[in-house]
């Protein structure tokens, strides 16, 4: 499994620290091609261009990367590998496993820019600024492989939805000491590859900052991985925060409050579209794994693709969440099952066929998560290879589940679930 951590086990953990009863969904059955460019590409904005460069030169084999190279190498570990020890400190889940495993990071970072997008976006400003073009000439650009870092920089502000202004000083004394601790166990295994001294710092900083203006709330593991983001991208620590907010509690509602309760109930909202949406071998198959829906969604509802998959997949599907809001959300995991579940005839080293009653079934290795390893490595692969692919069905199905009707599910399964108490 790609990552340092199980959502599955964070999933178990939240639910333990939480008043509320254990409530289960019900089931109604049992090419990116991109030519890196020069810093000089990435236009006019300051804080883009120094992220720009940082992200194109790589991080130096020094500091804290060069020390984790050298513990590998005296442990006859392959670059690249994770052993869970180096993830210790972790405050919000337990550990999969007794002693080590070796896991292997995502693949190398997509660049996020290129020459030929400039062309692109030139081409259809046409002298204009962002600000100018209509929603659909959005959509074709942002659809069409992504979009400048200096454009990031004027739109996604833009998009959210969230009031801006907090004083992100004044809320470093104000996180409460258990939030604090949390985080701090989280910062060092934040995008290690991507993070330097200075990112790292202000990374720290837009999570305190978060934590003490929500303390009902405090600091949830996925947190660190959506900041991250945005610090990556060069944006500075208010109006990241500003975008944390946005994300968290606009497009994200609850889901990373205390006992889950937002991110427990779009999941029993995502089963309707499961069912509504996904044809009946789609359904089959998602059975055939016998792992609960909302565990296997869990990664991407809670990090929003930001904890495994590559930095520049990560910002294409934030323009369009950004831009779309909930329904993007929702539309981003039917695409991922569409696209990636495993199928019934695939080989995989996790698994074996074995015949029941004269039926050919899926028999797991005893990992009760190898099922979630198998889809969530297919979903990167995917991805990463070619995003227009996953984007083009994203932008398929959003139309598909409009904010009225995930609102109108809500409410429906909340009264349902009020009314069962």
């Amino acid at each position: 499994m790609v990552g340092q951590f199980s959502f599955g086990k964070l999933l178990k953990r939240r639910r333990r620290e939480s008043s509320s009863p254990v409530e289960r969904t019900p089931r109604k059955t049992p090419r990116n091609g991109i030519r890196e460019a020069s810093p000089s590409f990435f236009g006019e904005s300051a804080a883009a261009e120094r992220a720009a460069a940082a992200l194109l030169r790589g991080r130096p084999s020094t500091g804290f990367k060069g020390k984790q190279q050298e513990r590998q190498q005296a442990q006859g570990r392959l670059p690249g590998e994770v052993d869970d020890s180096e993830a210790a400190g972790d405050s919000n889940c337990e550990r999969g496993r007794e002693g080590r495993s070796r896991r292997r990071e995502p693949p190398a970072e997509m660049p996020l820019e290129d020459e030929a997008m400039h062309v692109r976006w030139a081409e259809a400003l046409a002298g204009r600024s962002v600000a100018e073009l209509d929603a659909e000439e959005l959509r074709r650009l942002l659809d069409a492989g992504g979009v400048p870092l200096k454009h990031r920089h004027a739109l996604w502000p833009r998009w959210f939805t969230a009031p801006g202004g907090a004083d992100v000083e004044r809320l470093q004394g104000e996180v409460a000491e258990e939030a604090a601790s949390q985080i701090e166990g989280d910062i060092l295994r934040t995008r290690p590859q991507l993070l330097g001294p200075l990112e790292r710092s202000a990374l720290r900083r837009v999570l305190r900052a978060y934590a003490a203006a929500n303390p009902a709330v405090g600091y949830c593991q996925g947190m660190n991985n959506i900041a991250a983001v945005f610090i990556l991208l060069g944006f500075d620590e208010a109006t990241a925060l500003q975008g944390c907010y946005t994300l968290m509690q606009g497009c994200c509602p609850g889901y990373h409050d205390r006992d889950l309760a937002g991110f427990r109930l779009d999941a029993a909202v995502l089963e309707v579209f499961v069912q509504r949406l996904l044809p009946k071998e789609m359904l089959r198959r998602l059975d055939d794994l016998e792992v609960p829906l909302e565990v296997l969604i869990s990664e991407h509802f809670l990090t929003l693709a930001s904890h495994s998959w590559p930095l520049a997949a990560t910002a294409r599907l934030w323009d369009v969440i950004l831009q779309e809001g909930s329904p993007a959300v929702f539309a981003s995991v039917l695409a991922l099952l569409k696209l990636y579940l495993p199928g019934e005839n695939e080989e995989n080293e996790n698994c074996q066929k074995v015949s029941k009653g004269g039926k050919c079934e899926v028999n797991w290795a005893d990992d009760e998560e190898e099922p979630i390893n198998a889809f969530r490595a297919r979903a990167l692969q995917g991805v990463t290879s070619d995003f227009d692919i996953f984007i083009a069905e994203v932008r398929r199905l959003i139309p598909l589940m409009p904010q009225s009707e995930i609102n109108q599910l809500r409410f429906e399964v909340a009264g349902r679930r009020k009314a069962a108490h």
